[in-house]
């Protein structure tokens, strides 16, 4: 369908509404306008369960969420070919600097997993589970790292990236530490109360995905949302926006916002453990892009250190000043 009389034709014929004016936005979206209302006309294939996720995100956040429209014979997709249609909102953009977008976008991601959270059971099994993975791959992580280490410790002759390494070992290495203390912390809170909050993820974290509108701002494009613990959003938040300067204040907020301190846990159990693996896998032998890939691993990392410190870190007393008299009796 890439004749605009027949997307129109489509479109009335599916929701009995009369469209007046139709413009294409981008190869799978359109903008339509009736005597009163203009919608957004998205066009999708696969798998369409995600508009169920999307009104019920709508349900809890109308202010948030764009609805979906119902077709002519109740359903809320409209058959097309191989796909389907849908019909939600248009929205005329605002414009916003991105530092914003990332503040707002994170905010609006607390405001989803809060909306629709709720608690799943889990038995001895699921947890050992979940265990043996989560630990396996911070085992795995640690035994690259020792084993780059021992081997560029022997060479006569290192590269640029093969001493960076060994320079951001002790680094590295607390890292690892905070997220051996925080999965321990994890999983015996877990252990005792047999059950976490999953909520829905918006699965694509992208800036991109914030809507800013002249009323409200809005999520949008809920194609790869899914049901699981929701610091896996703020997860892909922080390894995508680590460079942006409102990041570690906003993933702080959220941090603090949540009640269950397993969610808590599990945030910095994930992103204090750096993908070594794929690192090792990405390695070309051009020091210049290794450091880069090397970098960007270790980026995240850093800016979870930081927040990790800042949260559980024991503060040491200081000393009050003593008087003068006290001073020269010394």
């Amino acid at each position: 369908m890439t004749d605009l009389f027949d997307i129109a034709r489509f479109v009335e014929a599916s929701y009995d509404i009369k469209v007046l004016q139709i413009a294409k936005l981008t190869n799978k979206t359109y903008k339509l306008a009736t005597a009163n209302q203009e919608f957004l006309l998205k066009f999708a294939s696969g798998d369409d369960r995600f508009l169920m996720k999307q009104l019920y995100v709508h349900k809890e956040l109308p202010d948030v969420v764009l609805p979906i429209y119902e077709t002519s014979n109740k359903t809320r997709k409209a058959e097309y070919e191989e796909g389907f249609a849908y019909l939600t909102d248009y929205v005329k953009q605002s414009p916003m600097p991105f530092e914003s977008r990332v503040r707002d976008y994170g905010r609006l991601l607390n405001e989803l997993h809060l909306a629709t959270a709720v608690s799943v059971d889990k038995n001895d099994d699921e947890i050992s589970w979940m265990y043996a993975a989560d630990y396996g791959i911070l085992e795995e992580n640690f035994k690259i790292l020792e084993q780059m280490v021992n081997h560029y410790e022997m060479k006569l002759s290192r590269s640029p990236f093969e001493w960076q390494v060994l320079m951001m070992y002790p680094i590295i290495y607390g890292m690892f530490r905070r997220s051996d203390e925080s999965m321990k912390k994890f999983y015996r809170l877990l252990a005792r109360k047999k059950q976490h909050l999953v909520s829905i993820n918006h699965g694509d974290v992208n800036v991109a995905n914030l809507l800013p509108g002249s009323k409200n701002n809005h999520l949008i494009n809920f194609e790869n949302s899914y049901f699981d613990l929701p610091t896996n959003d703020m997860l892909k938040f922080l390894r995508h926006y680590h460079q942006a300067s409102s990041t570690t204040r906003t993933i702080a907020d959220y941090l603090k916002e949540q009640k269950d301190q397993l969610l808590v846990h599990h945030f910095f159990m994930k992103s204090t453990c750096i993908d070594l693996l794929t690192l090792k896998k990405q390695l070309s032998g051009n020091a210049l892009i290794d450091i880069s890939l090397f970098n960007e691993q270790l980026a995240a990392g850093l800016v979870a250190m930081r927040l990790y410190d800042e949260f559980f870190e024991v503060k040491k007393p200081v000393k009050k000043p003593q008087s003068k008299k006290a001073a020269e009796e010394t």
